[in-house]
């Protein structure tokens, strides 16, 4: 399970852990358009696209490997579609659905003023 926690509290620093060890850390700073960090060795770059809601999350040599016209609702990965749906009040928790439309993975909001996230999405990548 990932674990992302803001480390410090009055900004916009992250760091992600993976059952507890860590794996990363990020930064999204005003005025950016998006956050870069190193994964397993590979450096990704996080672009937002602040008018139209949507994200884009890019490899190393600069392609596209994944996208999100919503955060929360569907992720578009290069030949793949992944559906979510939300299933807790105030949009905390989201199901990640099979291609049956059944759960089978999460992510969820936690922590005081959306200061932490979990995702349990098996079968993804974690830079994902």
């Amino acid at each position: 399970m990932l674990h992302a926690k803001r480390s410090n509290p009055s900004g916009q620093e992250y760091e992600v852990t993976e059952d507890s060890r860590a794996l990363t850390t990020f930064a999204l700073r005003g005025g950016r358009v998006g956050a870069r960090f190193t994964l397993h060795g590979v450096d990704y770059l996080v672009r937002t696209h602040r008018f139209n809601g949507s994200y884009e999350l890019l490899g190393a040599d600069g392609t596209v490997v994944a996208t999100t016209n919503r955060v929360r609702r569907s992720w578009h990965m290069t030949g793949r579609v992944i559906p979510f749906s939300r299933t807790a009040a105030a949009d905390r928790e989201n199901a990640m659905l099979d291609g049956d439309g059944e759960p089978a993975g999460t992510t969820r909001r936690t922590g005081h003023l959306r200061s932490e996230a979990t995702a349990d999405l098996p079968g993804l990548d974690p830079g994902l």
